[in-house]
């Protein structure tokens, strides 16, 4: 839940998955979030791709007190073929399994600027 919110519109709410050992937060090499569908599932989400990234949006509306239900992510391992494929990977962090859900928004703000705000789950 968003607190102190007092727009009208909607934000989007990004998710991603960061590393767990460093204190400044960054998107992990090896893993990503991955959107999961099927019939339990309630809240709608988008996949999209933030400065090669991949995240899942999911609206936060005033309507709902900026709440959403976390029940449509998921944490994929990417194969290592793949990541060798990245220029300028190495396997560094290829053993590394812990990872953090990353929580961020974008708030509006008078005069047309953005405030970030973001936290991040426990490993």
């Amino acid at each position: 839940q968003l607190h102190g919110y007092r727009g009208k519109e909607p934000l989007g709410l990004q998710i991603f998955i960061g590393t767990a050992d460093e204190r400044i937060l960054k998107p992990h090499a090896f893993y990503q979030v991955h959107r999961i569908t099927g019939k339990t599932v309630t809240t709608t989400s988008f996949e999209k791709i933030v400065h090669g990234t991949k995240v899942l949006e999911i609206p936060l509306e005033p309507k709902n007190n900026m709440k959403a239900i976390i029940d449509c992510v998921g944490i994929l391992k990417l194969r290592n073929a793949d990541i060798e494929l990245r220029k300028g990977e190495t396997d560094v962090g290829r053993k590394n399994t812990r990872v953090r859900l990353v929580f961020r928004v974008h708030v509006p703000q008078p005069g047309g600027q953005h405030v970030s705000l973001q936290v991040a789950s426990h490993p």
